[in-house]
C-alpha cells in the first residue's frame, strides 16, 4: 500500500489545535514527500500550517528517524511548533515538535470528523482541562 500525506492548517488555540488536511500527496509503499512548494506559500500568505499529516504500514504509528528530522527541519524553517499525526489502518496518532531538536512529545487526543478536519490537543486530558 503506498504511502499517502497532507498538510494541515488550521489554528492553535492554547492547548488545542484545530486543523484541516489539505494538500494530498500519494508516494511509494515506504516514503511520501509533502508538496513543500505549496507548504512554503502557504504559510507565507496565511501563516497557517500547523503540521502534517501522513500513514506508516499497520501497526506503526511512531515517528520514524526521518519523520523526527523531517519535523526538527520544518519547525527550524517556519520558526514555530507543528503536529505530525500519523495513521497506520484506522488509527491515528500525533506528536508534537515544539523546537529543532525535539522527539516529538504525544498528544493526548487526537480526532478526525469528516471533510479531513482535525482536533488535537496536547497537555491534561479534555476531561481536566
Amino acid at each position: 500500500m503506498n504511502e499517502v500525506c497532507y498538510a494541515l492548517v488550521g489554528q492553535r488555540r492554547g492547548r488545542v489545535w484545530y486543523g484541516r488536511l489539505r494538500q494530498r500527496q500519494v508516494g511509494d509503499p515506504g516514503s511520501v514527500a509533502f508538496d513543500w512548494a505549496w507548504v512554503l506559500d502557504r504559510e507565507e500568505r496565511r501563516g497557517d500550517i500547523v503540521g502534517f499529516f501522513h500513514t506508516h504500514p499497520p501497526g506503526v504509528r511512531l515517528p520514524s528517524q526521518r519523520d523526527v528530522h523531517t519535523m526538527r527541519a520544518w519547525v527550524s524553517c517556519l520558526g514555530k511548533p507543528l503536529l505530525c499525526l500519523i495513521a497506520s489502518g484506522d488509527a491515528f496518532d500525533g506528536y508534537l515538535f515544539a523546537n529543532d531538536e525535539d522527539e516529538g512529545q504525544p498528544l493526548d487526543v487526537v480526532e478526525r470528523f469528516p471533510r479531513n478536519a482535525i482536533v488535537a490537543m496536547e497537555g491534561e486530558e479534555i476531561g481536566h482541562a
